[in-house]
């Protein structure tokens, strides 16, 4: 069983990829911290708890993060989640609060007493990450792996931006903290909108159709979630769940490896990853980056997992 934390901005598809972990025996689920991102960092803090409690895993711990980029202001995505981040889908408040350490504090006491053994699978603006990394540099050794759902590069017809013409929402949002992140040396898996958005990955109607029938706690939010998006864009990409999805079941996907820059600063290009020639990779360390991804094969792990009993 791997042990996996969990950095997330709830969102609705980190909520559809929390519920993929805690339906996958797989792995276990040690914390998940939150950062400002879909969401300010009070409302994804709150949404982990809501969803957790409404789950009935209020045992793992959440906790809270940067309330805003390294060098940037916040610019929130509600307008494409609803008003709290999670489609509306009518959660109660959380009943705990959060955990009292800083969430890069929290990721690296994990790693510092596990070396070798804990997975980050990081969904969110890689803020935490970064700032962890700054405090800790033995961080990236220490990981046994960091998934980061992050990045456009160009690899399918699908690895165009989604924030910017160029750049995927994550790392556009703080590209200086993707900078540091990518360029740590950690082990790292970069699934990116090459293949979220793959349409053959997006829930559909018909999946949404099946959710509805079911009526166990999981399925009912999904569906929920689901739902949201569906009716408002035709689909569900589900950009978190792949990520996640990557732990579990790594033949889905066909990879690359090699170094990437990050675009930082302000201007046009902001959050750009640009994959470099493998000659540069005395400068850059080398990634493995999504090039290509089973999408029915996903679709059914990700929908037999949700709909198990």
């Amino acid at each position: 069983m791997r042990k996996v934390v969990l950095d997330m901005d709830p969102g609705i598809d980190d909520a559809l990829a929390l519920i993929l972990a805690l339906k996958s025996p797989e792995i276990e689920v040690l914390g998940i911290t939150t950062v400002a991102g879909n969401a300010p960092v009070e409302t994804t803090t709150a949404n982990a708890r809501r969803l957790l409690e409404y789950l009935g895993a209020s045992d793992v711990p959440v906790a809270a993060g940067a309330a805003k980029p390294l060098r940037h202001a916040l610019v929130d995505a509600l307008d494409y989640h609803g008003s709290d981040g999670l489609g509306e889908c009518g959660l109660p408040s959380p009943r705990l609060g959060p955990h009292p350490a800083k969430a890069w504090d929290f990721l690296a006491d994990l790693a510092l007493n596990a070396p070798g053994q804990i997975t980050i699978v990081a969904t969110a603006p890689l803020t935490n990450v970064a700032l962890a990394l700054e405090v800790h540099p033995e961080l990236a050794r220490l990981l046994s792996s960091l998934v980061v759902m992050g990045g456009a590069y160009g690899l399918t017809p699908y690895g165009k931006g989604n924030r910017t013409p160029f750049a995927e929402f994550n790392i556009w949002q703080d590209p200086e903290a993707a900078s540091i992140v990518l360029g740590s040396g950690a082990e790292i898996v970069a699934v990116g909108l090459d293949v979220s958005k793959d349409p053959a990955t997006s829930l559909t109607g018909e999946h949404l159709a099946r959710l509805r029938k079911s009526h166990t706690p999981s399925a009912h939010l999904a569906a929920r979630l689901a739902e949201y998006l569906v009716k408002r864009k035709g689909c569900c990409e589900l950009h978190d769940p792949l990520a996640l999805a990557s732990v579990l079941q790594l033949s889905l996907f066909h990879f690359i490896s090699a170094p990437v820059k990050v675009v930082t600063g302000n201007g046009s290009y902001r959050g750009v990853t640009r994959v470099l020639p493998l000659e540069k990779q005395a400068q850059k360390p080398l990634i493995r980056i999504a090039a290509g991804v089973d999408g029915p094969g996903f679709l059914r792990l990700l929908l037999s997992r949700i709909l198990e009993e």
